[in-house]
């Protein structure tokens, strides 16, 4: 004589009184998503102690009545202590940088027009030092180029980028 699996009982128990728990559930928490939450923890908390519940006398469809009653409650009393705060707008979202992603894009699409503004050896070695963060010895193989030319069209890149800057723009008069 074989004996059957510890969980085959259990099962049997869950496939019997599902139905009736989720009713249950739902008459009492309103909500069929608490329900469902509800019964499921019933079922969790009863699985981890069926050998004890299981040997006990009294009807285990009963004990489980009671237990989704009472978890439906315990529900409702942990979602009452929750604030929820009603959003009306959404926040802006921030750039990697911490500051708001709308400025943030006005910001770089000003800086990828000035650098498109400078002769081409001193953009690519701004483009490949400062926006991707390489070393300049890194650049300097990249381009294979010495690295102090990377040095110096950092310098006269920086020069050009300060005087587009100062310049007054034609769109502003006075």
């Amino acid at each position: 004589m074989s004996e059957a699996a510890p969980g085959a009982d259990f099962e049997s128990f869950v496939l019997e009184t599902i139905e009736a728990f989720s009713r249950l559930a739902q008459a009492q928490a309103g909500d069929l998503h608490s329900a469902q939450d509800a019964v499921q923890d019933v079922y969790l908390n009863m699985y981890r102690r069926w050998g004890t519940i299981s040997a006990q006398q009294g009807s285990l469809a009963a004990y489980g009545r009671i237990a989704v009653k009472r978890a439906v409650i315990d529900q409702f009393r942990r979602n009452k202590r929750t604030v929820t705060i009603p959003v009306h707008d959404m926040p802006e979202s921030e750039s990697g940088i911490g500051i708001p992603e709308a400025a943030y894009e006005m910001i770089k699409e000003g800086i990828d027009e000035l650098v498109a503004r400078l002769p081409e050896r001193q953009r690519e070695v701004i483009t490949l030092c400062v926006l991707q963060d390489l070393g300049t010895e890194e650049v300097a193989q990249r381009l294979q180029i010495k690295e102090e030319s990377v040095k110096r069209y950092i310098k006269a890149a920086a020069n050009n980028l300060k005087k587009s800057i100062n310049e007054p723009s034609e769109e502003v008069t006075a």
